[in-house]
């Protein structure tokens, strides 16, 4: 259901209810995009709020080892996404195997 709100002094608008419920903060940015006649506002922070994962030291050591791999052409290429799941495959039911054996 729309909130509805009477806007105040100098243009402003309380999102207290919106910024509650979406886990927004005091210093948080939002961009505003004008968009069919209304206004849209999304979370953001220097880069998308819904991405921010990916700036993780975790999420940037992962990327770096991949980018490693790639360049020392540790990678396999499939012909088809079929043949990529079929080893996908094997290779964990091999894992699930050296498990048991353990």
């Amino acid at each position: 259901m729309p909130i509805v709100q009477q806007i105040q002094k100098r243009m402003l608008v309380s999102l207290a209810q919106i910024a509650k419920d979406m886990d927004l903060h005091e210093g948080d940015y939002l961009a505003f995009e004008e968009r069919d006649g209304g206004i849209f506002l999304r979370p953001v922070a220097w880069i998308d709020k819904n991405q921010a994962y990916i700036w993780t030291k975790e999420w940037q050591e992962k990327m770096r080892r991949s980018e490693e791999a790639l360049a020392n052409g540790e990678y396999e290429s499939f012909e088809t996404m079929d043949d990529c799941i079929r080893d996908l495959e094997e290779k964990m039911n091999a894992h699930h195997s050296q498990d048991k054996t353990i």
